[in-house]
């Protein structure tokens, strides 16, 4: 029992400095993990420092890629972290090569986690794929922020390099000024090593693994892998290079380049509409020979809102589309899902949309993803209102965010409700217009719809983007006040 509070269950890991332990947190009753600084190095004053320096970190930045900070013990030294139930990334590559639509996600998640902390001055310094937990909830979190620095331009000491020699930047090796490039070009290389099977400088022994970098650069990573989507072997290598000026200059640049690289089309089904029952259009999914060309992997965008903004947004879209992100690196190996058909287009967040309301932002943003669970049963709802027409407002939406910039041939809409209509607007956006988008008209022109809908409808659209907006505006039919529930939503 450590500070009469927290019950060591099980060791999880041992590293050079530091043991962590399952433990349980008797008086919140919950599952916590506890790092314990080896016994023999309590002496060392300047490891205890460094150790109350992770969890004071660690504990200023709050995001949903980084492992939470709870508390610390004094005696022993130990920090009480997020319980994270899942591999880690080590595990998962030592299966194998990942998907190139995996990699992306990985490294949209992880760029968000290092710009939460670069924002903070904070530099890791060890990104590896031992310290990126893959829970079982799909959230990939980065940990170990034992070597993290908080000054800007902050060298090692003479002699003394921290990290893991396969994933330190040259200027680690050096002893140079460090600063968040440093952190891209080791996760560049995590990247690199996801994708190719091995990271891009491996000799015999730590030492001549860290020189390497100094003085060749990489092998491209196409020469390992053909199958990459076009420009996504290009975003790493420019991660890798040596001088970090040539590098991506901030993580959010980085995943944007990462979500542009492969935002390429494939070929998509073709709707043909056919006779109108009830109101409500279905439509014939007629699948065509693809045309002649590479069919690259779809692009995986992470909704990651600017924090100045994100009451707009909302963060319940972010959790859920990095929980889709990271389920596919959980499961990534499993053989039993069916593959989708060819007309689904993957959609990574619904967010609620709600430009003209006056009361709490998000029109109930943290049910959006009910939306796009795949079950029914479940649904977001719009607030109530006096009038189907919603009042003073022209519409309410939902955004979704697809994995791709496709073209966009139908929406499907299960509800609860009858003679409802909505418009549908498809776009392109970058994560930045998406944050700044603050009417309907900024996802572009209306693409399909209709009035009178039934409760599931099949709208015919012909737009191309990675961002779908239903724009609903009337809610059917209904006594006073009126909502509307979409149970489920798909996008082909």
């Amino acid at each position: 029992m450590l500070g009469e509070r927290y019950q060591l269950l099980e060791r999880r890991a041992a590293g050079a400095n530091a043991t962590v332990w399952t433990a349980n947190d008797e008086f919140l009753r919950r599952r916590v993990a506890v790092k314990v600084l080896h016994e023999h190095l309590a002496a060392d004053a300047d490891l205890v420092a460094r150790f109350a320096a992770e969890a004071r970190a660690a504990a200023n930045v709050n995001h949903p890629a980084l492992v939470a900070v709870y508390d610390t013990i004094a005696e022993p030294p130990s920090i009480v972290l997020e319980w994270v139930d899942g591999p880690d990334l080590r595990q998962r590559l030592d299966s194998g090569p990942i998907p190139a639509d995996e990699a992306i996600a990985l490294g949209v998640a992880l760029c968000n986690g290092l710009s939460a902390l670069h924002d903070k001055g904070l530099v890791h310094r060890d990104v590896k794929p031992a310290n990126v937990l893959l829970a079982r909830d799909g959230t990939a979190k980065l940990t170990d922020f034992g070597i993290t620095t908080a000054n800007a331009g902050d060298r090692t000491a003479t002699g003394v390099v921290l990290g893991t020699a396969k994933y330190l930047a040259p200027e680690q090796v050096r002893g140079a000024e460090l600063d968040g490039r440093t952190d891209l070009f080791a996760l560049a290389i995590v990247l690199y090593e996801a994708l190719a099977g091995s990271p891009p400088w491996e000799r015999e022994g730590d030492l001549p693994t860290a020189l390497a970098r100094l003085d060749n650069d990489a092998v491209a990573l196409d020469h390992h892998r053909g199958d990459l989507p076009a420009g996504l072997a290009a975003t790493i290598m420019k991660g890798l290079a040596r001088e970090p000026a040539d590098r991506w200059p901030t993580a959010e640049a980085f995943a944007e380049a990462l979500i542009d690289s492969a935002a390429v089309s494939r070929v998509a089904p073709r709707p043909r509409a056919t006779t109108p029952v009830g109101g409500d259009t279905t439509v014939t999914i007629v699948t065509d020979p693809p045309e002649p060309g590479p069919d690259p992997a779809p692009a995986t965008r992470s909704v990651r809102p600017r924090r100045r903004r994100w009451p707009r947004i909302g963060g319940s879209a972010v959790l859920a589309a990095i929980a889709l992100l990271g389920w596919t690196l959980v499961a990534g190996s499993r053989q039993d899902a069916p593959a989708p058909g060819p007309e689904a287009l993957q959609i990574l967040a619904a967010i609620a949309f709600d430009p003209e309301g006056t009361g709490p932002t998000g029109e109930h943003n943290d049910l959006a993803a009910r939306a796009i669970d795949g079950d029914p049963s479940t649904g977001w709802p719009t607030e109530r209102y006096d009038s189907r027409d919603l009042g003073p407002k022209s519409g309410v939406g939902l955004i979704l965010v697809l994995a791709a910039v496709t073209d966009v041939h139908e929406v499907r809409v299960e509800t609860g409700a009858d003679h409802w209509a909505a418009d549908v607007r498809v776009t392109t956006m970058t994560t930045n217009a998406l944050d700044d988008a603050d009417q309907a008209v900024a996802f572009g022109p209306v693409v399909g719809g209709g009035a009178g809908l039934a409760p599931t409808a099949s709208i015919p659209v012909g737009g191309r983007g990675n961002v779908v907006l239903v724009w609903i505006t009337d809610l059917g039919l209904g006594d006073a006040p009126i909502r509307l529930v979409v149970n489920e939503v798909t996008v082909a």
